[in-house]
């Protein structure tokens, strides 16, 4: 993903969205190297506006990891999604609940908004896939 962002793919591309997933692997845990690894190359960019261009799934089995995601992709960049039945399909004995079971997870995430979770779950998809969903609900 880090060479995809410093191409000129998006250049060439500018309409191009890409959704990267399992809630974008290293990128959120190793921020502050990719800042710094932006500004030694004289980036005019900051990397976290090219992180934008970026979408993010939240098919990973971690409140922590879901949260550090939001706060680092930006709620508007994620999208719900789960791969259920999948590696994660076991149940955690702590919660009761399979680990990717992502909903109350995300639901449970208190410093999210009632709009930013429609987002998650909803209208990010219909903004990033807009030409093949069209409805009148409002997102």
């Amino acid at each position: 993903m880090i060479s995809l962002l410093n191409s000129k793919v998006f250049q060439d591309f500018p309409n191009l969205k890409i959704v990267v997933a399992h809630g974008g692997g290293a990128i959120p845990y190793q921020m502050g190297r990719f800042r710094s690894w932006s500004v030694r190359k004289g980036e005019t960019v900051t990397f976290d506006e090219q992180l934008r261009k970026l979408y993010f799934d939240t098919c990973n089995y971690s409140t922590e990891a879901i949260d550090l995601l939001l706060k680092v992709a930006g709620t508007d960049n994620v999208l719900f999604g789960t791969e259920k039945p999948g590696t994660g399909s076991a149940r955690d004995p702590l919660t009761d609940r399979d680990y990717d079971d992502m909903k109350p997870v995300i639901e449970g995430i208190a410093w999210l908004t009632d709009a930013q979770r429609k987002n998650i779950f909803e209208c990010n998809c219909r903004r990033l896939y807009s030409r093949a969903f069209r409805t009148d609900e409002e997102c």
